[in-house]
């Protein structure tokens, strides 16, 4: 064999479908574990997501994995040892391989011939220790929820942009506060022609980068008129952003290509070193392309999943400072009365995967209690539940293991929330499966 070999391990696709975040990856000769002289990967996040996190000793990030030019993640590294198995930890139930049994182990000379296929996983899930290596585990890690708790002054009306329909128990989200908010802006807002195909649905502003292409605004509109009842697009026509946003409103969607990774930062209101894509930033609802093109992460997450969840951050924002400030109290209410029924036994917390050149390969799931996403805090739980009465979270293995991922599973769990969504939003009906 050569003085030198490069080992890497690849996968094509991650849950996420941008990123593979691999907590540790260690390469064995025989029993005996051997640190490359160098580490290699095919992209990685950069500022400290670098694949020497995942490939020594100790570690307090993950590598951050981003694909290569032929959309792939890879990470490895270049050995004067004959390598012979080689084990990879991800805790990252996002950024993880969409399938582990995908995942394959291989070689490439220093002559710089093409990689090699040297093992792939092919047994499913068992627990052991194989030919010496301890697999490492994750017991007993129970992601930590917030409780509902009001903090600060409760606002007086005259503080407020809106008088709550309810007594306040404390303090509001900062869009409530005149005095937080931008002037109103002198000029109608005008979406910038030279880089968006653009659309004002009576109030709501569709902005779609050019890159996307037109048909791209015409999904979306379609989308945005069947969720967002006409009272509420026109009101986020009327919103002012804090003074802390770049820009002073009106709230927007925008949609990003994700083929040519577009970001935030290009967009001509910006102009800055903005990054990510599908996020919410007032006045900005930011989604991708990809969202109407099958779904975000190669069919892990349903097709306009990710424009809703965001979206409903975005009408969050709207509803408490142009409708109902109590709106705030109301949602976080809900969220601590039902958190707990989001509470699962997740089989996937942390996944070890084993190749050998043997082919006597391994995937190792430990079964941990986690909660889902929605569980996290009151504005994700507002965000998923509506995905779930919108049918968008029926692909999605955590909440099903809550037996709530469907929206008449949501009805029968949780009625109340159910009813707050259908009274700002336009719900598909229920089908009466008795």
């Amino acid at each position: 064999m050569p003085s030198k070999v490069s080992y890497r391990v690849r996968c094509s696709s991650t849950c996420s479908g941008w990123a593979w975040d691999v907590s540790n990856v260690q390469f064995f000769s025989d029993t005996v574990q051997v640190h490359p002289l160098s580490a290699i990967d095919s992209a990685n996040a950069g500022g400290g997501w670098g694949p020497q996190n995942a490939l020594g000793e100790s570690n307090n990030l993950p590598w951050g994995g981003r694909v290569d030019g032929n959309g792939e993640f890879w990470i490895g590294g270049i050995f004067d040892a004959n390598i012979t198995s080689v084990k990879v930890l991800e805790t990252s139930r996002v950024h993880r391989a969409s399938d582990p049994y995908a995942i394959i182990f291989e070689k490439k000379g220093e002559d710089g011939k093409k990689w090699e296929t040297v093992s792939s996983v092919t047994v499913k899930p068992k627990n052991a220790e194989i030919n010496g290596v301890e697999l490492q585990t994750n017991k007993d890690k129970d992601t930590k929820v917030e409780k509902w708790e009001p903090i600060g002054p409760t606002p007086t009306d005259e503080e407020l942009t809106t008088k709550p329909s309810k007594p306040l128990s404390g303090k509001v989200h900062g869009v409530c506060y005149k005095s937080n908010l931008h002037c109103p802006p002198p000029n109608t807002f005008a979406p910038d022609e030279a880089f968006y195909y653009s659309e004002n649905c009576e109030g709501l502003w569709v902005c779609c980068s050019k890159a996307c292409g037109q048909e791209t605004l015409e999904r979306v509109c379609k989308f945005v008129r069947a969720v967002v009842p006409p009272e509420q697009r026109a009101m986020w026509g009327r919103f002012r952003s804090p003074k802390w946003a770049k820009d002073p409103g009106p709230m927007r969607l925008v949609v990003l290509d994700n083929r040519t990774n577009e970001r935030a930062g290009v967009i001509p209101e910006l102009r800055d070193e903005s990054t990510g894509r599908n996020q919410t930033s007032c006045p900005f609802v930011f989604t991708s392309r990809e969202d109407f093109y099958g779904g975000v992460g190669n069919g892990c997450w349903c097709e306009k999943q990710l424009t809703l969840h965001e979206m409903t951050h975005g009408s969050d924002m709207v509803i408490r400072q142009m409708l109902d400030p109590s709106f705030h109290d109301e949602v976080g209410e809900l969220w601590s009365k039902y958190r707990d029924k989001f509470r699962h036994t997740d089989l996937s917390t942390s996944r070890t995967i084993i190749l050998f050149d043997t082919g006597a390969n391994t995937v190792d799931e430990e079964q941990n209690y986690s909660y889902c996403y929605a569980a996290a805090n009151r504005d994700e739980f507002l965000a998923e539940a509506h995905c779930i009465a919108q049918g968008l979270h029926i692909k999605s293995n955590d909440y099903i293991r809550c037996n709530i991922s469907t929206p008449k599973e949501l009805v029968e769990a949780m009625p109340e929330v159910h009813g707050l969504l259908g009274s700002h939003f336009s719900l598909p009906r229920i089908e009466d499966s008795k």
